[in-house]
């Protein structure tokens, strides 16, 4: 499988690294079109052999153009590629918010496309995918496609378009959303007297198992209660963190859905 890899960027480079070291489960060829000198350099200071242009070649024929640019770059793009006499079968692109339609229509293009919305923990092989296919595409070309992302994690199928946004504001972004959330709670243990070291430490170790007793038990309410007693201390704690107008879930929501907005508008910047 030949295919043409356009930007790299922050989710670009753990895809491209994973896919490489992943080369005896799959065969192909990919060629990168980068003009950052910094993403360029990440690349070849990694040792991945690969191909690096800062344009798109001429002519260039192959299966599958991979879209991991900026939503606001694309358009550029698309003038460039219609202008090289570019054969392809397929299109991926990873960029929030910019519908098949518009990827259609920008290309002027009848090829297959597929949108993912993976998230950052594809560097470890522990990515959320979240694929959308348009109807054209064919049924071996999606089965390559979901094999692709399943070496860099978990697959979901989203079976409407719309909800790509949504899935943006939380699993594309939800990342971000945990790593403050460790921060503020490892910031706050230092605050309260611990070392920096032993505030990591103690934090780190409560989320872990925390984690693994929330991956047994599905009802995270009984959970919620088996910590909690009644005037105690984490029954303190919970009043402020579920406080109907100003706690956790009021902040989270907002927090998402104004993500949801921004990966809405993103589409109409083009």
């Amino acid at each position: 499988m030949k295919l043409l890899f356009i930007g790299i960027g922050k989710m670009g480079f753990p895809i491209i690294s994973s896919w490489v070291k992943n080369k005896k489960k799959i065969s192909i060829d990919i060629h990168i079109v980068e003009k950052n000198k910094l993403n360029i350099n990440l690349i070849k200071k990694n040792n991945i052999k690969i191909k690096i242009s800062k344009q798109i070649p001429d002519s260039w024929k192959g299966d599958i153009i991979f879209f991991a640019v900026k939503p606001q770059d694309f358009k550029k793009i698309t003038q460039e590629i219609l202008s090289k006499n570019i054969n392809y079968k397929n299109v991926i692109s990873i960029m929030a918010g910019i519908k098949i339609n518009k990827i259609r229509s920008e290309l002027n293009t009848e090829a297959g496309i597929t949108r993912v919305m993976p998230n950052l923990a594809v560097e470890v092989n522990l990515g959320v995918n979240c694929i959308f296919h348009s109807r054209n595409t064919k049924a071996k070309t999606r089965s390559i496609i979901d094999y692709l992302f399943n070496l860099l994690g978990n697959n979901y199928e989203i079976k409407n378009e719309k909800l790509l946004d949504t899935v943006t504001a939380i699993s594309g972004s939800g990342p971000a959303y945990f790593f403050l959330f460790l921060h503020v709670f490892e910031s706050i243990a230092n605050d309260l007297g611990f070392s920096k070291k032993y505030s990591r430490n103690l934090v780190f170790d409560t989320i872990e198992g925390a984690f693994k007793l929330a991956k047994k038990e599905k009802n995270i309410r009984k959970l919620i209660s088996s910590v909690s007693s009644k005037k105690g201390t984490t029954e303190a704690a919970l009043k402020i963190l579920e406080k109907k107008n100003t706690g956790l879930y009021k902040l989270m929501k907002d927090s998402i859905n104004a993500a949801k907005k921004r990966a809405n508008n993103l589409s109409k910047i083009i």
